[in-house]
């Protein structure tokens, strides 16, 4: 048993009947005279010397190696250029937009979605161009300074407000909301950076749900006080489509009225009615 598996192993991989006189000496295959191969001083199988052709054939040459460092470094110019343009054209519009500053407006929109809601803890501010309100008429304005300034929910030193074009009296701006609403508050806000002689000082506000030159009737007039902070004045709902603000004097400049905000808002239930700063009611 043993002699006959010792036979089978010495037999020629290509002839088993022939005796095997060698063995490759690659891959160790046991082989006959006429099998072994003689290559660079090695004796080897067929099989062998076809794989070690296959290879060197396959090996790229210094010709081969040079074009393919040419190519990959073309390719690598061509993605860095592609880079450089997309990068670029990315940079020069994020540059226009950084030269462009962001407006009032455009604050109120993303400080609305990111709150998701219209609602404040005032109530809904129907006096936001946000909202679609818009100022219809005014008696009068400076250039810089116009009345839609008003009812861009801002009021700071970095934009300016509302200035009239003289100082005389009344000065009236009416506002139209989007819709026929029940107000109840107005927020007023002096513009900081503007004189304090400038201030508006005596104010009326009216309303009216007929048109935004006839129907109005008067809801207060109150006084607004020499501060920069936000000025509350509460009533009874009334229902509005427009609004207007009767400015009836300022702190005694001879040369202009200025105001920086106006808000108008409707106070949904649940929400506490504030009462005003300085009541006095129309009559």
């Amino acid at each position: 048993m043993l002699k006959a598996y010792s036979d089978a192993r010495n037999r020629c991989y290509l002839h088993p009947h022939r005796t095997a006189d060698t063995k490759c000496e690659r891959c160790k295959t046991p082989l006959c005279d006429e099998c072994v191969r003689e290559f660079r001083g090695q004796r080897l199988c067929q099989r062998c010397v076809e794989e070690i052709e296959f290879i060197e054939i396959s090996r790229p040459t210094l010709r081969d190696r040079v074009r393919q460092f040419f190519t990959s470094v073309r390719n690598t110019i061509i993605v860095l250029a592609v880079i450089a343009i997309i990068c670029g054209g990315i940079f020069y519009a994020f540059r226009n937009l950084m030269n462009q500053p962001i407006t009032p407006e455009e604050m109120a929109r993303f400080r609305y979605a990111a709150a998701g809601t219209f609602q404040t803890p005032e109530g809904i501010n129907v006096n936001s161009t946000v909202l679609g309100a818009k100022v219809v008429s005014f008696t009068s304005q400076q250039t810089g300074y116009e009345a839609f300034h008003l009812i861009n929910e801002y009021a700071g030193p970095d934009y300016p407000g509302w200035r009239s074009a003289r100082a005389t009296f009344p000065q009236d701006i009416v506002v139209e909301q989007q819709n026929v609403s029940l107000v109840q508050k107005v927020i007023l806000t002096q513009q900081p950076n503007e004189p304090k002689d400038t201030w508006a000082k005596d104010f009326e506000l009216q309303a009216s749900t007929v048109g935004p030159t006839q129907g109005f009737v008067t809801v207060g007039h109150w006084q607004l006080r020499q501060t920069t902070e936000p000025q509350k004045f509460t009533f009874p709902p009334t229902p509005a489509h427009w609004l207007r603000l009767r400015i009836l004097s300022n702190y005694g400049s001879p040369a202009y009225v200025s105001l920086a905000e106006f808000d108008a808002y409707v106070v949904p239930q649940g929400l506490p009615g504030q009462p005003s700063t300085t009541p006095a009611p129309a009559g």
